[in-house]
Formats: C-alpha cells, structure tokens, sequence
C-alpha cells in the first residue's frame, strides 16, 4: 500500500554512520547537502506480523532444545519496494537526480532489509535513514554490489525507513537495479537502537520504555568487563551472525587463523554451529542473507555506553558437518560450520583471526589468572562472557559419563551464563587459543532465581552448563563423508603441516606480538581529546596529558577501513597536535592514538 508522507524536518537532519556499516563509504545524501524540498514522500506500507503469537509458539519448545536453534531475531515481511516505483524523483541544481521512499511497517522496532535486486552503476549511491534522522547509513555503491545480486541492510530503528537514491548526471536510471522484496522485523537484537530514539526534548526514549533492552539474563557479563582482560584477542575474534534469509536467525562465531595464511592472502573464515543454519546446505547461494557483526558490545562495563558495531554481509560456506532441524541434541554428533567472508575484512574493524589448539589432550583445569573462557552474543545481545577453570571431555551431551575420546569439552560456568544466540561461540583454552564451539546447553540448581528474567522483566533462562563440540572432533570428521567440505582440517591446515597450535594473527594477517593485541585503554581515553568535533573545516586538534612520556601513534581512518592519515609523537607527555585533515571528504572517521601499552579509539565527523 502507498501512501505520501509530507516532509517536514524529520528526514537526514543528523547524521551517525558508526552503526551498521556492511561497508559503507561515507557522505551525507544529497537531500541535505542540497537542502532540496520535496514537499510529499511516497510511503510503502507493510502489515506488522505477529511477534507476540510467535513468542507464544516459542514458549512450548523444551529448553534442551533451545540452544540447538538460531535464536530468531526477528519475523519476515513481504514487500515489493523498487526503483523507480516506489519514490519521487527530484534533480538538484547540479545536476545530480535524487529519488526517495519510504517503507513503513507500523508499530516495528527495527526494519532490516533485504534486497533481491542490488545493482548501482558508478555514480550512484544509496543512503538509509530512520525517521528522525539520527541514524544514517551509507553510502552505499557500486561496490558494494555481489555476483549474487542481493544485499542487505542492517536494522534501522523505528517502523519508518527512508531510503535515498543519489544518481550522478549522466548515469542512465535503467542501469539501476534495486528491489526490497523482504524486510525483517526485528525485535531482538537491537539494543544498541536506543541512542537513535527521542522523545520529547531530545531525552533518550530508554527512559520511557524497554523496547531497547537486552533480551538475555541480567546476569550475563559484558565482553569487556575484568574478566576478559587477558583475553582481548579472543573478544576482537567473537562475532555475531543474523541469518536473514531464515527469518533472523541469530548465531555466535569466531574468526579463525589457518595455516596458509599470509599477508598476501589472507582467507577471513569465520567458525560455528552447523545447527545455526538449519537445511545441511552447501550451496554458497543459501548464504548470500547472512550479515556479521564485528565489535557488537558495549564499550564500558556497566553496559552505558553505546555499542559501535560494524558489519558485512554475504558469506561462502567452506565447510560443514550436516544438520537438520528435525534433529534432537542427542542425534547432533558433529556441530561446526565454516565460513568465508566474500571482503577482506576492514582493518580499521580492529578484529583478530583467532588461533586455535586442535589436540584432544588439552590441559583440563587451570588455575587463576588462566581460565577457560568463551565470548557470545547470548538471544543475539550485546557481546558477553563467561568463565570456568575446568572441562571435562564428555560425549555427545551427556551431563555424566566422562569419556577421554568424546566430541564435546563440557564445562559449568563459573562467571557468566549462555542463552540461545551463543550458538557457534568459541571456548578458549587458558592460553587463548580456540578448542571448541557452543553447541548445546542446559542449566543446573544453581543459577540465582534472579538470572532468570532479562532487563524487560520477561522470564529467560540463564544456562550454566555448555557442550562445546571439539575442534579435535571435527578436523577429521568422517560420519557425513569423506569429502573435504565435511572437516575442518583441508581448510584450518591447507599447508598440511600438521601442527596442533597455531597463533593469532590481525586481520590482514600479520603477527601479534607475544604480549598480544592491548586492551582499549581506559587510561588512555581520559588523557586524549579530539576537538572540534564535528570539525567544519577539517582543522583537528589532539590534545594529550599523559601520566608519564610514551610514543603516540595516530592513525585516521575512514569508513571503509582506508588510512587517511597518520602522525606519530615520539616520547609525548603533555600538548596539542594539529592533525590537517582538510582534505578529508565529509563524513565519518577514526582516530586510533596508540602506545605500546594500549590505544584509544575516538570517532571523529567532518562536516564542511
């Protein structure tokens, strides 16, 4: 059904593009630059399906089988929205066409979107919006554009999306191919939404409701919090996956390191549950839907501060133990499921390939500081942890029989709960290296009555024992097949080296010192400062006063991973450095100031 909306000053009246970035490069749409009037907008409006009739589906399912699922984020719409048909064109005094629309579901917390049609010439770009304007993402171009076709847009708070079309003059509009024939109603996995709601005076909606709270226990712990410290490399290995084309199902994953990497090629595969994607498919095309989360938590352990996540979407599946829904957890023998990333992953995403230790006769209780930790995204939140000091090797998911040659490490949580979501999530050994993957999970006596409601006040479980299916199991896995895409070790050790352990490494592959990958620097954050920000003519000053002297290197980089400058200060205590980004475009940037125990990661808009 379309409708026309009259444009008032609702549409990109602010901007924040730290959100959401399946990877954008910047800008500001046309529509604001130009300060164009279009007077009525064309509005697209979808019937809302019925969340509360899917909970109550979802309540009947046992809680032994809860974990065995992708926790579903979200329920599918049909929609049908298409350039040209959908918007109003505009043209602008220089030429440039810009063309606009609305999707509206009422009532919706957040939108995603799916597009079966996504091909933008050179010269176009596409910017998504919510009502208010305070979430802004994009742009979109050519080269975002996939063999496959399709493409995807991450949740948009609110139940209005503006969508805006910037077309270059001389590009032809029957070159432009774009067509939303589904969007996913979210309504888990959106906590980091509320910074983009207002009401009334500009006070943050949050204040008001809870349709932006976390979905898992109160008593998770988040990712950054002590009892991560010494495992940072593991936290910036931990990612969070939403199937869109299985209607949001939403996993956990680690990036992973194989033997044949280098830096100049260097294979982004990210490892999970098989029983995150429900059909056993290897078709490549079945993935095209799956969208990843990189840096999905919050920045402060108190869980106050805004999460800045960033994503990419459209994955290959390299390998995989078979699945079927219809299966119980006691007929899911093997669980992991490879995955490639079609793009090089970003540098500026600041994620680690995790390194991994294969072997079947791993120490089994360490004492403290060392532990055994796993890093998740519990009902698709936030990134949190949990902790134990001890596994023990069982089979399959019996709770009991011990057994030295079973496929699972079974461990009881210490610090921390899992919930469905943390499906996939990586355990990590004392020495942070992956040994296995969150496949089932169950709860004892144990667990507080407390844990067991989430920050809504709604009942959840907070489940404190884990079957994470080993990595030793899966390097040869033999029950689906002796093809090379049913284990792990063709793809983990194409070097055929035959190594148990291997390291950590960035994202590009180059090597992380002994001492690893530093904790983002409280202390550091509260000595530096980036002003003015936003900066109108791209004048920037840093201003340092450290405790004691240290070298600083700073790095700017834009959107799409791009360095655009850098600067270093050798042995800085106190002062300003100027840093000269006046030929930056407008948009958003970040500025990494890094010392040898640490670094600090500020956001910076220039807007000329």
């Amino acid at each position: 059904m379309k409708k026309y909306l009259l444009l008032c000053a609702l549409g990109f009246i602010a901007f924040n593009n730290d959100i959401n970035a399946q990877i954008q490069y910047g800008g500001l749409p046309a529509s604001l630059q130009q300060k164009l009037a279009f007077g009525t907008i064309p509005v697209s409006s979808y019937q809302n399906p019925d969340w509360a009739a899917f909970l109550e589906e979802e309540s009947g399912t046992a809680i032994s089988e809860k974990f065995n699922h992708a926790v579903r984020v979200g329920l599918h719409v049909a929609t049908g929205f298409s350039f040209p048909q959908s918007g109003q064109l505009q043209v602008a005094a220089d030429g440039t066409r810009v063309w606009r629309g609305v999707i509206h579901i009422e009532g919706a917390p957040a939108i995603g979107l799916m597009f079966d049609q996504f091909q933008l010439p050179e010269g176009v770009r596409l910017f998504a919006s919510n009502e208010n304007g305070r979430q802004v993402v994009g742009a979109f171009d050519h080269r975002n554009v996939q063999a496959s076709g399709k493409f995807l847009i991450d949740a948009i708070q609110g139940d209005k999306v503006y969508l805006e079309l910037d077309i270059a003059a001389g590009v032809k509009e029957d070159a432009i191919k774009l067509n939303i024939d589904k969007a996913l109603v979210f309504h888990r996995a959106i906590e980091h939404l509320r910074q983009f709601v207002t009401e009334g005076n500009g006070i943050p909606i949050d204040q008001y409701d809870t349709t932006y709270n976390g979905r898992s226990s109160v008593c998770t712990i988040n990712a950054i919090c002590p009892q991560g410290t010494d495992y940072e490399k593991n936290r910036r290995a931990t990612v969070s996956t939403i199937n869109f084309g299985i209607g949001g199902g939403g996993c956990s994953g680690t990036l992973i390191n194989n033997t044949g990497n280098t830096t100049q090629d260097c294979k982004p595969y990210i490892l999970t549950a098989t029983h995150c994607q429900g059909t056993g498919t290897l078709l490549n095309s079945d993935f095209d839907n799956v969208l990843v989360r990189f840096n999905f938590e919050r920045p402060d352990c108190q869980g106050t501060g805004n999460t800045n996540a960033v994503s990419m979407n459209g994955v290959n599946v390299v390998a995989r133990a078979d699945y079927n829904t219809s299966w119980t957890t006691d007929e899911l023998i093997g669980d992991f499921m490879l995955y490639e990333l079609r793009q090089a992953i970003p540098a500026s995403y600041g994620a680690v390939l995790s390194g991994w230790n294969r072997s079947n006769g791993i120490e089994e209780s360490v004492n403290a500081p060392r532990k055994f930790i796993g890093f998740h995204h519990p009902m698709s939140d936030n990134k949190k942890l949990s902790t134990s000091q001890s596994v023990v090797s069982r089979m399959n998911t019996s709770p009991y029989n011990i057994d030295p040659d079973g496929s699972r490490w079974f461990t009881q949580t210490e610090v921390g709960y899992v919930s469905p979501g943390s499906s996939g999530s990586g355990l990590f050994d004392g020495d942070g290296r992956l040994i296995g993957i969150a496949s089932t999970a169950g709860t004892t006596f144990d667990v507080p009555v407390e844990c067991s409601v989430n920050h809504r006040g709604q009942d959840v479980y907070a489940m404190d024992i884990v079957w994470y299916y080993k990595l030793w199991h899966g390097w040869e896995f033999s029950l689906h097949g002796t093809d090379s895409k049913r284990r792990l070790q063709p793809w983990l050790d194409p070097a055929n080296t035959g190594v148990t352990t291997i390291n950590s490494v960035t994202s590009s592959c180059e090597a992380i010192s002994e001492i690893g990958i530093k904790n983002a620097s409280n202390s550091l954050y509260e000595a530096v400062a980036i002003y003015p920000n936003p900066s109108t003519d791209g004048k920037v000053y840093l201003q340092y006063n450290l405790k004691e002297a240290e070298n600083l290197d700073i790095t700017v980089y834009d959107l799409s991973g791009n360095i655009v400058l850098t600067a270093k200060i050798a042995r800085a205590l106190n002062g300003i450095k100027t840093l000269n980004l006046e030929h930056a475009a407008m948009g958003m940037y970040f500025v990494k100031i890094a010392t040898k125990q640490g670094f600090a990661t500020q956001k910076l808009f220039i807007g000329k």
